[in-house]
């Protein structure tokens, strides 16, 4: 009797799995538990890097690559078409449920990065038109960019002639831009606690990659090899964090006037106060951390990695300075205003945006429901990322390895807005520090170069363009000198 039922369970579950496979995407041959996990370890350890990987299997299997990693179904999508696709449904709006996803948010969909449906709806809301309240794109916001801006000349002037070390120089300014918005506070550059805050935001994106590793894939593993699967690390990592979080709402609770809101935290804990189900203090400790790591590991990353492109190509400095000096003068400062007629700053903003693909696969989307795309079915829970890299190094652009601005200019010069360029997403998801990002971009790029060469230090090779893997891309670490221009 017992053999007929398991006999009957087994045919079930292997028709199920034969149906199932039929309709779902290409890929890899998978091995029953572990899926594809074997073969990503072992294509890795001469790849190094997951989005080259996805990439590779791309152009095998086709723009709809279907894994199965551990316990997880997991989608990468390529090419313009379908990844624009993917972000105008809302069956695809959904976020991971992983472990690894809900690890840093109390184990639950919450915040802004993470959280989907009617809650992100509302966060976002709230948190859009608190920031404007104070100041986010207006002239206010410009006035905060530039303070940071002449503080890092500043800084930059005092050390003038040595190396500095600055794949990371940028971490600080960027985080006191939003951060006053936020928090009402901004910090000394040289302030060791937030430089230490960073660090801790870089590693934890560097302990897995977006997919969310094993911790995703086989998260019972914690209980075993916490340590080598990263789990404590992760965990200590957000543990200081949300203390510092913590500390600064506590701060704002001691000292609010609910009829004189300062800032984002003080809208929030108004509206907490009057309306008990809005949010809680856990929910708005994740909406500062989201807030906090969107500057360091975006807007920090793409400058790190425009600042390495510049020190490598003096010409590039050349005549990015020409058309500072020819469109702002030496007399004053720039301006946001400045831009429309600086098309090959510009140009180069676009150019570091692409190349470097600091998201390299998005923020990952969840299918809400089982969802046709293209000729497949993907299944209720799969986890889908969104090939960016691929779209911003693939077939479409001529010498993708090369660092080439001209590629966004016409013959005449004018900015070409190529629509396979999509560094902050599409869609609703799209995201919304966007109009921040471009802005801090052109500010810090024309403020140094007014001011400063960049060279390498004697002896120095030149930059590696290869990243630090993880959840974003990061340049590895270089050195430059900055030699401030005789005409100051």
């Amino acid at each position: 009797m017992w053999t007929i039922i398991i006999f009957i369970f087994v045919i079930i579950i292997l028709r199920d799995t034969f149906q199932r496979r039929a309709s779902y995407p290409p890929g890899p041959l998978q091995f029953p538990v572990v899926g594809n996990l074997l073969s990503v370890w072992w294509h890795l350890r001469k790849l190094k890097y997951h989005h080259i990987l996805w990439q590779q299997w791309s152009r095998k299997y086709g723009p709809i690559l279907g894994l199965r990693l551990g316990l997880m179904n997991i989608v990468v999508v390529s090419g313009r078409h379908m990844i624009k696709e993917v972000l105008s449904r809302e069956v695809f709006d959904g976020r991971p449920d992983g472990f690894f996803y809900t690890m840093r948010n109390f184990g639950k969909k919450i915040g802004l990065v993470f959280s989907e449906g009617a809650f992100w709806n509302k966060t976002r809301r709230t948190a859009l038109q608190s920031l404007k309240n104070f100041g986010y794109g207006s002239r206010t916001m410009e006035h905060y960019i530039t303070e940071e801006c002449k503080a890092l000349v500043e800084l930059r002037l005092a050390d003038a002639g040595k190396p500095i070390y600055a794949s990371h120089m940028f971490d600080v300014s960027i985080i006191n831009i939003l951060w006053r918005l936020v928090a009402g506070k901004r910090y000394d550059l040289e302030n060791e606690q937030l430089k230490h805050l960073c660090y801790m935001i870089t590693r934890s994106f560097q302990v897995v990659d977006m997919s969310g590793g094993v911790l995703n894939f086989m998260p019972f593993l914690r209980h075993f090899i916490p340590n080598l699967i990263g789990y404590t690390e992760l965990k200590n990592l957000h543990g200081t964090l949300y203390m510092f979080l913590k500390e600064t709402i506590q701060e704002h609770e001691q000292t609010l006037d609910s009829n004189h809101p300062r800032d984002v935290i003080d809208t929030f804990l108004i509206e907490m106060s009057q309306n008990k189900e809005s949010f809680t203090e856990e929910e708005l400790q994740v909406i500062c951390l989201d807030f906090l790591e969107a500057g360091v590991e975006t807007v920090s990353n793409t400058a790190g990695f425009m600042l390495l492109y510049l020190v490598r190509d003096q010409e590039l400095q050349h005549r990015l300075r020409m058309e500072i000096d020819a469109e702002i003068g030496h007399s004053r400062l720039p301006a946001l205003s400045d831009r429309s007629r600086m098309v090959y700053t510009e140009a180069v903003i676009l150019e570091a945006l692409r190349i470097s693909s600091v998201a390299a696969v998005g923020i990952p989307h969840m299918a809400l429901e089982d969802a046709p795309l293209g000729n497949y079915v993907i299944p209720k829970g799969t986890l889908i990322l969104l090939s960016l890299y691929d779209l911003h190094n693939g077939s479409h652009w001529k010498d993708p390895a090369a660092f080439l601005p001209e590629r966004f200019l016409t013959k005449d010069g004018n900015l070409i807005q190529d629509d396979w360029l999509m560094p902050f997403g599409s869609g609703k998801r799209r995201c919304i520090g966007e109009g921040l990002a471009r802005s801090e971009l052109f500010l810090f790029l024309t403020h140094l170069l007014q001011k400063f060469h960049l060279k390498l230090p004697k002896g120095d090779p030149l930059p590696t363009t290869e990243p630090i893997n993880g959840i974003t891309l990061a340049a590895k670490d270089f050195r430059v000198i900055f030699e401030p221009r005789k005409i100051y």
